[in-house]
């Protein structure tokens, strides 16, 4: 029986669980129940932490690409420039507020850590952030109400007064709704982490961080 067990021990991974995520040994990990304990707190803050930092790399590239999309377009457009402009600016604003305030809200759960060596570890995350994509019906019924904007808020007011006047409620609009909902949306991450001078972390994750900069060309 004891030689069962150890044969069972040696050619099957080894699970345990803490309160919140399961953790996987992988043969040949030689981590001792201390250690586990250690490393598994340690390796909960560093995952949310690193993948944040993913975050808002990846959001401030998505910036910088929609800005240099609109600035393209302005060059090419025929419509009124200086319009144009001010719809930009709102826009650029609109977008930044947006992304700051889907990432300011996420929530990152470690859903299950599993060593593949002592010092390496493959993190599964589950992300939730608000659920943008399904507020937009509610925002699309918001802007289409007769009541959205009324005839006199636009009498005597210029074509491009008017235009201003319409996209600005329109972002206000969305900007609120978004603010105000309470349902969240789920995906799933894998990142791995190694333990690099008694600290976990992404591995080389400023190169990563400075790939999505150059991707998007943006400079510190």
């Amino acid at each position: 029986m004891k030689k069962l067990l150890t044969f069972l021990l040696l050619t099957l991974s080894i699970q345990l669980f803490s309160d919140n995520y399961k953790v996987i040994q992988k043969k040949g990990v030689t981590l001792s129940q201390q250690e586990l304990d250690k490393n598994n707190k340690e390796i909960e803050i560093a995952a949310k932490r690193d993948y944040n930092l993913i975050l808002q790399g990846a959001s401030i590239g998505t910036k910088s690409m929609l800005s240099r999309m609109m600035n393209q377009e302005l060059q090419t457009s025929k419509t009124n420039k200086q319009m144009f402009k001010n719809y930009q600016k709102k826009m650029e604003k609109f977008s930044s507020d947006t992304f700051d305030y889907v990432l300011n809200n996420n929530k990152i759960e470690v859903e299950k850590i599993r060593y593949v060596t002592n010092d390496v570890a493959e993190v599964t995350l589950n992300i939730k952030m608000p659920d943008v994509a399904g507020s937009y019906k509610k925002i699309f019924e918001l802007m289409t109400n007769e009541d959205f904007i009324s005839k006199k808020e636009l009498k005597n007011l210029s074509e491009d007064e008017i235009f201003d006047k319409i996209t600005t409620k329109m972002f206000e609009t969305v900007k609120k709704t978004l603010e105000q909902t309470q349902e969240y949306s789920s995906s799933k991450a894998t990142i791995y982490l190694e333990k690099d001078n008694g600290k976990w972390g992404v591995a080389e994750l400023e190169e990563k961080l400075e790939n999505y900069r150059q991707m998007y060309k943006i400079s510190k």
